[in-house]
C-alpha cells in the first residue's frame, strides 16, 4: 500500500491493485484546496463537518463508518469505538479508530482520537505498519500526549496529522510540540512528516 496526505486527517491510501481510499474527507471550509482524488472507499472516524464531506471525493466510493470488520475493494477494515474527548464522548462525541489492512500491511488511522484507548484496543493495533495519529490538541490529544500514545502502540512509523498548517480554516497546535515530545524521549518508531499532494 502507499499512503498520500491530502491535508489535515485526510489520506489517500492505495493498495497493489490500484484500488483507492479516503479517510476523514475534509470540507472546504476547513481546506479550501485539496487535490482532486477519487475513491473506492471513504472512512469517516466521526460525523464533524472536518472529517465528513465526502462530497469532495469523485468516484463512486462506498462510505464506512461503522466498527464492523469487512473488506471493500480490497481493504480489510476494522473499527475500534473510542472518544473525541477524554471524558467518554461528553464534549465531543464517539470517534472510530480504522485499522485498515492489504498487501500485507497494516495502517491505523485515529480520526479525532481524544484520549489514551483501553488496552484492548491499544493491543490490536499494536506493531502495525503506519499510525496515522491526530497530534494538534485542542480538540483531540496534543503532541504530549500523543507521543504516548505512538509508543504504546509502537508502530514502525508513525505519521502526525490534524495540526496548525498555515491555510487551516481554525486554529491547532503546531507539528513542532509533537516533534519535541518524540525527541525528548526516543522509542524505535520513524517520525514521518507528511507533504501534502496538491
Amino acid at each position: 500500500m502507499n499512503w498520500t496526505w491530502l491535508g489535515h486527517s485526510t489520506f489517500l491510501i492505495t493498495n497493489d491493485a490500484g484500488r483507492a481510499l479516503v479517510t476523514d474527507p475534509v470540507d472546504r471550509g476547513t481546506l479550501a484546496e485539496i487535490a482532486d482524488v477519487s475513491a473506492d472507499v471513504i472512512t469517516v472516524s466521526h460525523r464533524h463537518f472536518d472529517h465528513c464531506a465526502v462530497e469532495r471525493i469523485g468516484g463512486t466510493p462506498v462510505v464506512k463508518e461503522t466498527t464492523d470488520a469487512e473488506t471493500l475493494a480490497g481493504f480489510r477494515i476494522c473499527g475500534f469505538p473510542t472518544f473525541h474527548d477524554e471524558v467518554k464522548g461528553a464534549k465531543r462525541g464517539p470517534n472510530t479508530v480504522f485499522s485498515i489492512e492489504a498487501d500485507g500491511q497494516k495502517f491505523v488511522h485515529c480520526g479525532d482520537l481524544g484520549h489514551m484507548p483501553g488496552d484492548k484496543t491499544l493491543e490490536a493495533l499494536r506493531g502495525c505498519d503506519v499510525l496515522m495519529l491526530p497530534v494538534g490538541g485542542i480538540f483531540t490529544v496534543d503532541g504530549n500526549a500523543a507521543w504516548e500514545i505512538a509508543k504504546r502502540i509502537a508502530p514502525k512509523t508513525v505519521v502526525p496529522m490534524h495540526f496548525s498548517t498555515p491555510d487551516l480554516g481554525f486554529q491547532l497546535e503546531p507539528l513542532d510540540v509533537f516533534l519535541a515530545a518524540a525527541k525528548a524521549d526516543p522509542a524505535p518508531i520513524t517520525v514521518e512528516v507528511p507533504v501534502r499532494m496538491r
